[in-house]
């Protein structure tokens, strides 16, 4: 939603969509890893991994919206949210910094990260970034065929062609022992993410300085400093009276 908001999308779409994609995913990603993993004789704790998802996506945003409801005399959780938005902000992204320093960090302890190679991460990052590409090319060209606004194409084509690091990481910790090193699973993630905050950081970037909104918005501008300047020399020019006559009349030579 921040990467759509930078590009100049709108901010409402994009939030909705975050939220809305991500509650869809406490059921379709379970159900897409069941199809597509390949667990072998591992029993796929579908269910089970479906209702914690629930628990951990749910429960804190039921406990956000009451707690905006709850007043403590003249105390309201919504205008002190309001009033400390960028501190919060900050707090929230600091705890989201740490979800895969953790997840790295147990796998630096448990030895198992040295088995994964550069070369390995290499492919990992060319591969889930073709991926991205591909993405957001689906989305461009699907909001371009829909007729879309530009403001509701940059939210509909930067939040659907990202996926969330923090689900992902807790589908991981759901699942069962045996189906493998959630630690190490977590590697590509978490490089897949990178890869596509700064791929997304100048995709917006580069869009809002060339979309046609901004070029109208310069325009305008550009017209509008004209005109005051224009306006600012006619009103020195009347402003100016002559203290003097600028011609003085004087007798001729047949005049006495």
């Amino acid at each position: 939603a921040v990467l759509a908001k930078q590009a100049g999308g709108n901010f409402a779409l994009a939030l909705l969509l975050t939220v809305g994609c991500n509650t869809l995913g406490v059921v379709t990603a379970p159900v897409l890893l069941n199809f597509f993993a390949e667990a072998g004789d591992v029993e796929f704790p579908l269910g089970t991994l479906i209702w914690k998802l629930a628990l951990t996506v749910f429960a804190p945003l039921v406990c956000g919206k009451l707690a905006q409801e709850i007043k403590f005399g003249e105390l309201e959780v919504k205008k002190v949210v309001a009033k400390n938005n960028k501190t919060i902000t900050m707090i929230s992204n600091g705890l989201l910094c740490m979800i895969p320093w953790m997840r790295v960090s147990n796998t630096v302890m448990e030895g198992t990260f040295a088995r994964a190679s550069m070369a390995d991460m290499l492919v990992v990052f060319v591969w889930t970034a073709f991926v991205h590409v591909l993405f957001l090319i689906m989305n461009f060209c699907g909001t371009r065929l829909l007729g879309m606004e530009e403001e509701l194409q940059k939210a509909v084509v930067m939040v659907g062609s990202s996926k969330t690091l923090p689900m992902a990481l807790s589908v991981l910790t759901f699942l069962p022992e045996e189906t493998g090193d959630t630690g190490l699973m977590g590697i590509p993630c978490i490089i897949a993410h990178l890869g596509q905050i700064v791929m997304d950081g100048f995709v917006a970037s580069y869009w809002k300085e060339h979309s046609s909104s901004g070029h109208t918005s310069n325009t305008q501008t550009e017209v509008s400093s004209f005109t005051e300047m224009n306006a600012s020399a006619v009103s020195n020019v009347n402003d100016k009276t002559p203290s003097e006559p600028m011609y003085e009349k004087t007798a001729g030579p047949n005049q006495a």
